[in-house]
C-alpha cells in the first residue's frame, strides 16, 4: 500500500477522536478550572497510551512496519503539545513552560503506546521471526 494512504487511513480516526477528546477536556477545564486538579498525568496516561496503542496496532496491522508505528506515534504525539502549550498554557493562562512539560508527557505516552501496539501486532502475526 502507498505510504501516504497507509498513514492517512491509520491516523484519521485516532486523530479525530483525540481532537474531540482534547476539545472536551479544554472546554471542561475552561468552564470549571478546579478540574485541573483532577486531570493529572496519572489520570490522563491510560487514555493517551490507548490512543498510541490504537495507532501502532492499526499501522502494523494494515501492513506498516514497526518504524511506521513509531513515526505515526510521533506525528500524533505533537497534538498534546499544541493543546497543552496553546490551549491550557497560553489561552487559560497557566504558562507556556508548564504547558510544554504536560505536552511532552502526552507526547511520550502516545509514542509509548504506538510502539507497544505495533510490537503487539508483530509479536503475534506471521511477520514475527520464527513463524
Amino acid at each position: 500500500m502507498n505510504r501516504p494512504i497507509l498513514y492517512y487511513r491509520t491516523l484519521l480516526w485516532p486523530v479525530v477522536s483525540l481532537l474531540v477528546t482534547g476539545v472536551v477536556h479544554f472546554t471542561m477545564e475552561a468552564i470549571w478550572p478546579e478540574l485541573h486538579a483532577v486531570f493529572v498525568p496519572s489520570v490522563l496516561a491510560p487514555a493517551l497510551l490507548a490512543y498510541g496503542a490504537w495507532i501502532g496496532y492499526r499501522m502494523v496491522g494494515a501492513g506498516g512496519a514497526y518504524l511506521d508505528a513509531l513515526v505515526a506515534g510521533v506525528i500524533v504525539g505533537v497534538l498534546p503539545i499544541i493543546l497543552e502549550v496553546v490551549g491550557f498554557g497560553i489561552v487559560l493562562g497557566r504558562g507556556a513552560q508548564p504547558g510544554l512539560l504536560a505536552g511532552l508527557f502526552g507526547f511520550t505516552m502516545i509514542v509509548f503506546g504506538a510502539v507497544l501496539g505495533g510490537g503487539f501486532v508483530l509479536s503475534r502475526s506471521a511477520h514475527a521471526p520464527g513463524r
